[in-house]
C-alpha cells in the first residue's frame, strides 16, 4: 500500500488535469449513450442502431478503464471518473485520505478513510501528514 506526503500528492495535480481534461468528456458521452440505451431498453428496442450504440458505450468505457488505471498503478485512488481521487496518508499514526477533485488547483482536503468526502477537512498545516519515502 502506498502512502503520499501532501507535497508528493500536489506534484501529480498536473497530470491529474491532463488525465481528466481527457476522461471527462469520454464519461459524459458515455453516460449519454448509456442514457440512450436504457431508455432503448425499456421499449423494448433491439436493432442494429443499439449494437452499434453498445459497442461505443462499452468502447468508451474500457478507454476511460485504461486511461484511469495507470493513476491507479501509481496508487491513486480513483473515486468517480469524471475527477475525484485519494491519496493515501499518514496522520498521527492512522490512514486517512489526502483528496483531490478536478478544477481544484491544491491538496487542499484530508477526510477519514469511512467518511468520504462529505467528510472533507481542510489541510491547515500540510506537515503534520507523515512524509514518505518518495518525499
Amino acid at each position: 500500500m502506498r502512502y503520499f506526503s501532501v507535497n508528493e500528492a500536489s506534484r501529480l495535480i498536473p497530470l491529474l488535469n491532463q488525465t481528466f481534461e481527457k476522461v471527462r468528456p469520454w464519461v459524459e458521452r458515455a453516460q449519454q449513450l448509456g442514457e440512450e440505451l436504457a431508455s432503448l431498453r425499456s421499449q423494448g428496442t433491439r436493432d442494429a442502431h443499439t449494437e452499434v450504440l453498445r459497442e461505443q458505450h462499452d468502447g468508451l468505457i474500457e478507454r476511460i478503464r485504461a486511461e484511469l488505471r495507470q493513476l491507479q498503478d501509481m496508487g491513486i485512488e480513483v473515486k468517480a471518473a469524471d475527477g475525484l481521487v485519494d491519496f493515501r496518508a499518514q496522520l498521527g499514526g492512522r490512514t486517512v485520505y489526502l483528496c483531490w477533485r478536478y478544477g481544484e488547483s491544491a491538496i487542499a482536503h484530508w477526510h477519514e478513510l469511512e467518511t468520504g468526502f462529505a467528510g472533507r477537512q481542510r489541510i491547515e498545516d500540510p506537515e503534520v501528514f507523515a512524509p514518505t519515502y518518495l518525499s
